[in-house]
């Protein structure tokens, strides 16, 4: 796939920069981030993960409990994942690999860089977040949707094509698919789905204002602080953990659909450390990593865990039909042209 090679040789310089600053993680609460992962110790795991920050945290917490071994854990987005696993394709360190985005885990397919292991739990999860050969598990999911300000917007939008009226001129953004792998997710879903219907609708969100807006952290940061409305496409998790802390936000999921993107980890071919990574791959997918996913406002990968209140879940939220596959082939055309009209 030509995007995520392109996206890797992008994202390794940004990494270089990076270096002399504190990495990031992806929901950016500055609360985490073990980047010790220069060892190959025995009986410790080396993790890189794209958050949430404190799942990770409590995930490695409680597994680290339950098997009596020690994580070192890298935090960051996933581009900064990505970049770092480039860095250091001549002498790995990674075990075990989190994203927030389905396309790269594929990539690493492809590439004959994944470790296949059919997880204890594999029979219970949604066949269509996982391989079913065992390469990736989908082990958690977030929902794209419309975030708004519960101060300033009154009348809540229905559907995407809400968001081309003038009530929402000039406040309405975007987290941009250039830095955020669940937004080209999206944008390649609706495409793929609607066609030319889905550019017309962009241009006339761009006509009304739209704005690309970083990530998705620094996308919902601009609802709560009032800089727009609305963000159209931004991951519901982050909304549901926000609303819980009393911030002015919620979420409507557009009618017309909207896309779920599931959230793979996966043991690296070159892991030193493979069966310890099973046991972790067996935990994140098992009842209790499960839970521990619906505790924090996504959407877990085994059904029966979703009893959070508070969140949609995955029965009410209406989505595109896609298949992975297919998408991942094309992304790098829908962004480039996405580009184009946002210029």
């Amino acid at each position: 796939m030509k995007h995520f090679t392109k996206y890797l040789f992008l994202l390794l310089a940004l990494v270089v920069v990076l270096a002399a600053c504190q990495n990031k993680p992806e929901n950016n609460d500055n609360s985490h981030d073990k980047s010790k992962a220069s060892s190959k110790g025995k009986d410790k795991l080396v993790l890189y993960a794209a958050g949430p920050d404190n799942l990770v945290k409590d995930m490695v917490k409680e597994f680290e409990k339950e098997s009596g071994k020690k994580v070192e854990v890298f935090q960051g987005t996933t581009g900064e994942v990505l970049g770092r696993l480039e860095a250091e394709k001549d002498n790995p360190k990674a075990d075990v690999v989190q994203l927030a985005s389905l396309p790269a885990a594929l990539d690493y397919k492809k590439k004959g860089l994944i470790e296949p292991y059919k997880v204890k739990n594999h029979n219970k999860l949604y066949k269509d977040w996982i391989d079913k050969d065992g390469y990736y598990y989908g082990f958690s999911g977030s929902a794209l949707g419309m975030s708004y300000n519960t101060k300033n917007v009154k009348n809540p939008p229905k559907d995407d094509n809400d968001l081309t009226k003038s009530q929402f001129k000039d406040k309405i953004a975007i987290p941009d698919p250039s830095e955020s792998g669940t937004a080209l997710d999206l944008l390649s879903i609706k495409v793929n789905n609607e066609g030319n219907k889905a550019w017309d609708e962009y241009k006339a969100l761009k006509n009304n204002g739209m704005k690309l807006a970083g990530a998705n952290k620094p996308a919902l940061e601009s609802v709560i602080k009032g800089e727009n409305d609305v963000v159209y496409g931004g991951v519901d998790y982050m909304v549901y953990a926000a609303k819980a802390k009393g911030e002015p936000v919620d979420i409507a999921y557009p009618k017309s659909g909207t896309a779920i993107s599931p959230r793979p980890a996966f043991i690296l071919k070159s892991s030193s450390h493979k069966e310890l990574a099973k046991q972790y791959m067996d935990y994140v997918t098992g009842s209790k990593g499960q839970k521990q996913v619906d505790d924090h406002y996504l959407i877990p990968a085994d059904k029966s865990a979703e009893k959070k209140k508070g969140k949609a879940k995955r029965a009410d939220i209406k989505e595109f039909k896609y298949d992975w596959n297919n998408l991942s082939d094309k992304s790098e055309k829908v962004l480039k042209q996405f580009t184009e009209l946002m210029r």
